[in-house]
């Protein structure tokens, strides 16, 4: 090998060093992000199935609270 080539050497081998570091830590942020999107959508699904879940519930309630105060309307003849 030429000597000039040989005495560049030290300096590229941490530069290889840090290339290879820098494509790990961006693999892993995509593979982050990735993980983190699906865990989003996940938590979504069931945050929206609780909410539907919690409306219905409610909306029950609603119809049992409307149907127990017409009746106590009716027997104190309010309406």
């Amino acid at each position: 090998m030429n000597a000039q080539v040989l005495a560049y050497l030290p300096l590229l081998s941490p530069i290889a060093t840090l290339v290879v570091v820098v494509l790990g830590v961006f693999f892993s942020n995509h593979h982050v992000d990735v993980r983190i999107t699906d865990l989003r959508a996940h938590m979504d699904g069931r945050f929206n199935s609780m909410d539907q879940l919690f409306q219905e519930r409610l909306r029950r309630v609603e119809e049992v609270m409307d149907a127990r105060l017409s009746r106590i309307e009716q027997e104190l003849h309010l309406k």
